[in-house]
């Protein structure tokens, strides 16, 4: 039997979906010659056989209520997605300026991040707009 990758599966996902249990990953991950912690491609075909099927009853009733767990994500997306729902930015040590005229640059975006947290108005030096259309971060990343 095959299954066919969805985006942001991962070989657990699966092993969920089609053998019935987070055990049955061993078996899959054998069957297709890769390793548990594969990257999966959307798209990519992975093949199991029904005596690899762990539960069938958690098997029917995921495809019975079109359950499509993808959990995979980038820690780079994952890290952004804390940010923007509370999670405080690590601090970052300033770096040291020991002439008078040396300038140091500040990333725009925490700047003006920063004026909005502290409900300070924006100061508009270009063309660009920061829009906000929701009224909460969670809403804003989750959209």
């Amino acid at each position: 039997m095959q299954i066919t990758v969805n985006d942001r599966q991962t070989l657990l996902d699966i092993a969920v979906i089609a053998l019935g249990s987070a055990a049955g990953v061993f078996a899959l991950a054998q069957r297709n010659g890769l390793p548990v912690t594969a990257t999966l491609a959307d798209g990519q075909t992975l093949t199991y056989e029904l005596e690899d099927v762990v539960s069938p009853a958690v098997r029917s009733a995921y495809a019975l209520r079109h359950i499509c767990p993808a959990t995979d994500i980038d820690p780079g997306e994952y890290k952004e997605l804390l940010y923007q729902t509370g999670t405080k930015r690590p601090s970052l040590p300033r770096p040291w300026i020991d002439r008078a005229d040396d300038a140091l640059v500040l990333d725009k975006l925490d700047e003006v991040l920063d004026l909005l947290d502290r409900k300070e108005p924006v100061k508009v030096e270009s063309k660009q707009q920061f829009t906000r259309i929701f009224s909460d971060p969670f809403s804003e990343v989750f959209s």
